[in-house]
C-alpha cells in the first residue's frame, strides 16, 4: 500500500523503455538517472514560472541515490514523487521517491541544483524562484548513510 502523499510533493509518471533494462533484468543505474532527469524537468516546467525576460541558468551539481529494490521493466510508467528538500543561497535540492508498477519504492534520490551567472559561477537564487521553491518544501530524503544510530 502506498502512503498518502504530503501536500509539498508532486508525482510525475515517466515511461520506461525496454532498453533501460540491463543484463540482470532490472532498470540499469544509468537509466535510473535518466528517469529522474525526465521527472525533474517535468516538475520544474510545471512548477517554476519564467522569471521576467531573464532566463535562470542552473545545472546539476550533485546526485545521490539509494537503491532499495530492483526496478523491473513495466509498460506502466514508473511513478516518481518529488519535492524540494533544501533551499540555499544559490541552489536547492530536489528529493525523489521512485515507485515501480508493483507499488514498491525502488529508490530514493536527491539532486542538488545550482543557479549560475554568465561566467558559470554560483549566483543567488532569484527572489521569485526562492518563493516558488518555498511552497514545495518537504521532508529530507531518508538516505541510509545519513541515518543517525541511537
Amino acid at each position: 500500500m502506498v502512503e498518502t502523499i504530503p501536500m509539498a510533493t508532486h508525482e510525475v509518471a515517466v515511461p520506461m523503455r525496454w532498453a533501460d533494462m540491463d543484463a540482470l533484468q532490472h532498470i540499469n543505474n544509468v537509466a535510473m538517472l535518466r528517469l529522474l532527469e525526465e521527472a525533474r524537468i517535468r516538475f520544474m516546467t510545471q512548477n517554476f514560472a519564467q522569471h521576467g525576460d531573464s532566463k535562470v541558468t542552473m545545472f546539476v551539481a550533485h546526485q545521490e541515490i539509494d537503491y532499495l529494490t530492483p526496478l523491473l521493466y513495466s509498460p506502466e510508467p514508473v511513478r516518481i514523487v518529488l519535492h524540494v528538500t533544501r533551499i540555499g543561497r544559490s541552489g536547492f535540492d530536489l528529493g525523489y521517491e521512485v515507485i515501480g508498477a508493483d507499488g514498491a519504492v525502488s529508490a530514493i534520490a536527491e539532486t542538488s541544483m545550482v543557479v549560475v551567472d554568465g561566467a558559470g559561477r554560483p549566483a543567488p537564487l532569484p527572489a521569485e524562484l526562492r518563493t516558488e521553491l518555498a511552497g514545495l518544501v518537504g521532508d529530507p530524503v531518508p538516505f541510509r548513510r545519513r541515518r543517525v544510530s541511537v
